[in-house]
């Protein structure tokens, strides 16, 4: 540990790095740090790095937090799977966690969401064609909810910029 600084639990035995889109080289220096350091893991830290695999492909953050919210719409005895259920988000398609969430139904009715960038408003979404729009913006490199098709988009919503 660093000089100085008051431990209360044992040496750490590994390091974890979740990149995301745009910083997917803190893998590649994590793993070095991790060489550096002497641990076994090699290439375990590459999850959006040169020795690892497309964590945003295989929606593998997305999976865990989809059975939490299907646990708790079933304990309300909603489907998520088989009824439209309204959602309210933050994020947008390009990402991980947000992006593959928002693919994991059909059923949803995204009425709302806002990242960095936008806020997205939907009152009255058809789930299943709003489905496909989310689809293609997940699919689309780089995508903002700008891209978002907006005659898709219920009387009184819109994407608005954040400034």
């Amino acid at each position: 540990p660093p000089a100085r600084v008051v431990r209360r639990d044992g040496d750490d035995t590994y390091l974890v790095v979740a990149a995301d889109k745009g910083t997917a080289s803190f893998s590649d220096i994590a793993n070095e740090v991790a060489v550096g350091y002497g641990f076994w893991l090699g290439d375990a830290f590459a999850s959006g790095g040169s020795a690892g695999y497309d964590h945003k492909a295989m929606g593998i953050t997305a999976r865990g937090a989809w059975e939490s919210v299907k646990r708790h719409f079933a304990e309300m005895d909603v489907d998520t799977q088989s009824q439209d259920f309204t959602v309210v988000g933050v994020g947008d398609m390009s990402g991980d966690v947000f992006g593959n969430g928002m693919l994991l139904s059909e059923h949803i009715r995204l009425v709302a969401a806002f990242d960095h960038r936008h806020i997205f408003l939907d009152p009255d979404p058809e789930a299943r064609e709003s489905f496909r729009e989310r689809k293609r913006l997940f699919e689309l490199s780089r995508s903002s909810w700008a891209d978002y098709d907006r005659s898709l988009i219920s009387k009184g919503g819109g994407v608005f910029d954040r400034t």
